[in-house]
């Protein structure tokens, strides 16, 4: 039976301008988050590789994070890494300025793998075995990016033989860039599942997770 691990009130992937791709700041998500009934959110800033490939400069020293308070409401606020698979060897990019998280996400994007494309499926298999006990959950594993190449069936198996969890990527979802016959096979294997915005913008951290939810009921994967 599928356990969700997040509720309507807890977020556990988004990004902001102070350390990745984000529209908005530290402070003004966790402002709305409130404003959104959010309890508890986990910022998941992009990993130092995604960033240096992409050519993002500094803009907050990370060191940072260990000093911030929330003076603006109860939202308990962490932060976390979206990590990447760099390569072939399933090497994984787990730092901002060489800072660690405690609460990763595992994913793969497009033009940030500096692997073969046709060997994501092995990239993802030697990265799960090699950091499982480092990994939340594997990031929009369902999403368009890698679809020619990967064997989500194959993935799937080594994230529940090592206990990783799933996630269903909200914004993926709302913006088509999901493979719709992958999530499904991932929803009816998976056991656990993060149900998680993603946003980049205050109106995604609002809205976004409402469509996930209804997407399970409707999908009769919840009640």
């Amino acid at each position: 039976m599928l356990k969700l691990m997040t509720d309507s009130t807890t977020d556990c992937h988004m990004h902001t301008i102070t350390y990745s791709d984000g529209f908005n700041s530290v402070d003004e998500m966790v402002i709305w988050a409130g404003k959104a009934g959010l309890k508890k959110i986990v910022i998941t800033d992009h990993c130092q590789f995604y960033l240096d490939r992409y050519g993002y400069g500094k803009k907050s020293h990370r060191i940072l994070t260990s000093r911030y308070k929330n003076i603006h409401n109860d939202v308990q606020v962490i932060f976390g890494i979206e990590a990447d698979i760099m390569n072939d060897d399933g090497d994984v990019s787990l730092d901002i300025q060489g800072i660690p998280a405690d609460f990763i996400i595992l994913s793969a994007h497009k033009n940030v793998f500096a692997g073969t494309e046709s060997k994501i499926t092995q990239a993802y298999l030697k990265a799960i075995e090699r950091f499982h006990d480092k990994i939340a959950f594997l990031g929009h594993l369902c999403s368009i990016y890698f679809e020619k190449y990967l064997d989500i069936d194959m993935v799937i198996k080594a994230a529940l033989a090592n206990g990783v969890d799933f996630e269903l990527n909200c914004a993926n979802l709302a913006n088509n860039k999901t493979n719709m016959k992958n999530l499904k096979k991932m929803l009816l294997q998976a056991d656990r599942l993060w149900v998680n915005s993603d946003a980049h913008t205050l109106e995604e951290l609002m809205n976004l997770r409402k469509i996930g939810y209804e997407f399970l009921k409707d999908n009769s994967f919840t009640p």
